[in-house]
């Protein structure tokens, strides 16, 4: 089978296992990470993500997060299909006569293929493009025999039936068995509920019986409902943000500093000796990188690991947000690097905050560039058919006595903007209708609380702005909105814009380098918020916890942008309450 491209991000972001992936051979469902591994002979340690703050949080719990090689790392030619995958739907609509037939069969009244691999190439361009799914995460083929005959047997079971019809309707198709009387009505069949089959293709065969009771819905392979990744993300911040953090962080060498700890034998030697014993080894310039390092700068910084690794459980984004507004008043690293040629993970250079004015002249922005930062995004499983409320099938996988999830590491530049210590007084109905909303929420949720929602507004409003003159798409820039609401202090927010790419290069500077005229950035995103093309509609439209005036005209971004998926936005919100 052809195989097909996609970049490691777009495994954690987009796909993963479980996720139908369409290639120039047919549609195939991506299997368990766990096979690149094993298929392959490659030591996962070898490809760990290392973040201290993300291993602890609660929805990973110390578990560890692996990156997906690519064929070049492992020595492979682009050709070769690192990632195993299977093929799926094995039906197939034969565009010539209309046969809906089984793939291995082939259309009855078209001429053999010359090979197997002639006919399976065939059939997976001809894919049927549904296929059956339920809620609680199973995936298969549609059971073509069962729909048509309604359960019953068919006597000469056939391996095809003929498509009639067709247009912009699908109650205008209908199924005839070619060997009886049976026939159905594909809007109809459509519309209904099914039977599921228990089936998660990304682990095998399917069960011999099913269990599941979650009724099953025939849709369309490409839906987006029918797999939405639940990801978590964290930006790495100090103290943690040093090459020698990010090395300290390897499993192989926490384990051994925690076995020396516990027998109070962390001592340079034993630790030294240690690095040398370690399986599998050390890479060389690891090696050498720690042999360059003083004793005292080592246990500093194992001191540092160890205290985030066992910290008190906090939200990943506070951490972030307290760390953001810090560097905006002291830099970061507040005491540069003795090491030349050894960048830190997360800078600010504290000369170049600049301070702007909002168009309304009531809060002044403090825009801070951060010009070099690390996210790492983990991809903790999938949701089928409800991307809320679904339950969340887990995509990790355990390996020599350890739970693995996929992620990648990404490197770029941000602008981080805030309004310094100014309390946010929003006023107006949309700002008392949010706060009811927040306080009214079932579970605690912050991205109802008005000050988040107008500062998640703004964001989306600043994209737009950003796309015209820094040279990345909005598509391409991505937002962090920040929300503190510490007991006995006013809310305070933020928001951080930034751009990554794979590879420790990150971006080149089209971010940060317009941080001097941003004041204009500003007054672009804000000039024509009052305005919508569709409008008076979308302008009365009042929030209904999901969401206010908002539409693709006026403030939803690309789904690679918005953290939130495109809710809790409000134009009139901001509008009432102009900086």
């Amino acid at each position: 089978m052809i195989h097909q491209q996609i970049r490691p991000s777009q495994f954690i972001t987009t796909y993963g296992p479980g996720s139908i992936v369409e290639t120039s051979s047919g549609p195939v469902v991506a299997c368990s990470a766990e096979r690149v591994f094993l298929d392959n002979g490659l030591a996962l340690p070898d490809f760990e993500i290392r973040d201290a703050r993300l291993a602890r949080d609660p929805a990973i719990n110390g578990a560890g997060i692996v990156r997906i090689p690519s064929n070049a790392e492992v020595g492979r030619e682009d050709q070769y299909p690192l990632y195993a995958s299977e093929a799926l739907p094995y039906w197939s609509l034969c565009v010539d006569h209309r046969i809906l037939y089984m793939a291995r069969a082939g259309c009855p009244q078209c001429p053999a293929a010359g090979s197997i691999r002639g006919a399976r190439e065939k059939a997976g361009r001809e894919a049927i493009r549904f296929v059956r799914a339920c809620a609680a995460g199973h995936l298969d083929e549609v059971d073509w025999n069962y729909v048509v005959h309604g359960g019953a047997a068919c006597a000469q079971q056939p391996g095809y039936y003929q498509w009639i019809g067709g247009g912009g309707s699908l109650r205008n198709v209908e199924l005839r068995c070619p060997n009886c009387p049976a026939r159905v009505n594909f809007g109809t069949v459509y519309s209904r509920d099914w039977r599921c089959s228990e089936r998660f293709p990304e682990r095998g065969p399917r069960p011999v019986q099913s269990s599941c009771t979650s009724p099953a819905r025939i849709l369309q392979r490409g839906a987006a409902n029918l797999r939405t990744p639940s990801v978590i993300s964290a930006l790495t911040i100090p103290p943690l943000a040093s090459r020698l953090h990010n090395i300290l962080q390897d499993s192989r060498i926490m384990t051994l500093c925690s076995t020396l700890r516990g027998l109070n034998l962390l001592t340079e030697p034993n630790f030294r000796q240690g690095l040398a014993n370690i399986q599998p080894p050390l890479g060389a310039s690891v090696l050498q990188f720690l042999q360059q390092r003083s004793w005292a700068e080592i246990q500093t910084a194992i001191a540092q690991v160890a205290a985030q690794a066992t910290a008190a459980t906090r939200s990943l984004k506070d951490e972030e947000f307290e760390s953001l507004r810090f560097a905006a008043t002291n830099g970061a690293p507040p005491v540069p690097s003795p090491h030349v040629g050894v960048p830190p993970l997360f800078e600010v250079r504290l000369a170049d905050v600049r301070r702007f004015s909002g168009p309304a002249g009531r809060l002044t922005f403090r825009v801070v560039p951060v010009s070099r930062l690390r996210m790492v995004l983990v991809q903790l499983g999938y949701r089928r058919l409800d991307p809320t409320n679904a339950p969340v099938l887990s995509v990790a996988f355990q390996s020599a006595g350890r739970t693995w999830y996929p992620g990648v590491e990404l490197f770029g530049e941000g602008l981080y903007l805030d309004v310094e210590d100014t309390v946010q007084n929003l006023i107006g109905d949309r700002a008392l209708s949010w706060l009811s909303s927040f306080q009214q929420a079932t579970q605690p949720d912050e991205t109802l609380h008005p000050i988040h929602v107008w500062w998640h507004t703004l964001s989306h409003r600043l994209l737009r702005a950003l796309s015209l003159d820094s040279g990345y798409s909005s598509a391409a820039i991505r937002e962090r909105v920040y929300l503190s609401t510490e007991p006995g202090q006013p809310p305070r927010g933020g928001v951080l814009l930034y751009t990554v790419q794979p590879g420790g290069d990150g971006t080149l500077g089209g971010l940060i380098g317009l941080v001097p005229s941003f004041g204009r950035v500003i007054a672009a995103a804000l000039r024509d918020l009052a305005s919508c093309s569709n409008d008076p509609l979308c302008e009365e439209t009042v929030p209904n916890g999901v969401n206010g005036s908002a539409c693709y005209s006026c403030l939803l971004a690309s789904e690679t942008s918005c953290e939130q998926r495109n809710v809790h936005l409000d134009r009139g919100l901001l509008l009432q309450n102009l900086p």
